[in-house]
């Protein structure tokens, strides 16, 4: 309910935009090299930090919007992290920097969850272990 209350800060909507325009390049969807989504995990991170403690709204649509917003730049981080962990293509996966498979290394599930403090962990999991 928080946005409700702020009489200045973000509106969901700028936000939004905001992350398409970080999430969307070819370099981030599609073709991925490292250091292009440490940039764009960069951008992510401010955004977590300082626009969306100060999203607005104006009214309960605009608070639901505020609420997919943070979903939406949670999951925009988790999805670049792992990302950047995987260092291989695979599927939908590539990356320019590692473009064969690393079935030795990587027949893995990347697992997130919240860690201490709330940061967010990866870990891996071999795929013969699912589910544990």
């Amino acid at each position: 309910m928080a946005p409700l209350k702020r009489e200045r800060g973000y509106s969901p909507a700028w936000v939004t935009q905001t992350l398409q325009g970080i999430m969307i390049p070819n370099f981030i969807l599609y073709i991925k090299k490292e250091r292009l989504m440490n940039a764009a995990l960069a951008y992510i991170e401010e955004l977590r930090d300082h626009q969306q403690p100060m999203l607005k709204a104006a009214d309960m649509h605009e608070l639901r919007l505020a609420h997919e917003t943070s979903n939406m730049i949670m999951n925009a981080e988790m999805k670049l992290r792992a990302s950047i962990m995987r260092k291989e293509s695979r599927c939908s996966h590539f990356r320019l920097d590692y473009p064969e498979p690393d079935t030795k290394n990587w027949n893995v599930w990347i697992n997130i969850y919240k860690g201490e403090g709330g940061a967010m962990k990866l870990e891996t999991q071999p795929f013969d272990s699912w589910p544990s």
